[in-house]
């Protein structure tokens, strides 16, 4: 007879970081794009292109490490109003508290206003 499982062989493994946006939400992503399929999703390069998978936004290797920079560069100053937001978002007696989570609310949609402001105004000087 074999000997019986221990707690730890039937665990489920446990996941210590959530999925990447795009992993989580591909239902939704595919019924809803968020790039033009053939189309660089780089503002500063908007090149049409012929995609090798279903799923692929950029145009060369070049195009996608910009990209992955420029998330790098505006996640970092999101990642701290995120978290601030998060912690303070179901705060309900502490004024101080329910203010700082409305400040790093507006400050997040400041941000993505920003980026996407910057985004549309490379583009715009790509296709000028």
């Amino acid at each position: 007879m074999g000997s019986a499982a221990t707690r730890s062989e039937l665990a489920v493994a446990r996941h210590v970081a959530p999925e990447n946006f795009q992993t989580a939400c591909w239902g939704e992503i595919d019924a809803a794009p968020y790039w033009r399929r053939g189309i660089c999703f780089n503002p500063g390069c908007c090149a049409p292109f012929e995609p090798r998978r279903d799923w692929q936004m950029y145009c060369s290797k070049a195009c996608e490490r910009a990209g992955v920079s420029e998330m790098r560069r505006w996640g970092h100053r999101l990642a701290l109003p995120s978290l601030i937001h998060r912690i303070g978002k179901y705060e309900a007696k502490d004024d101080a508290i329910r203010e700082r989570t409305r400040a790093a609310r507006r400050h997040i949609a400041q941000l993505q206003s920003a980026w996407l402001e910057e985004r549309q105004t490379r583009a715009g000087q790509v296709r000028s």
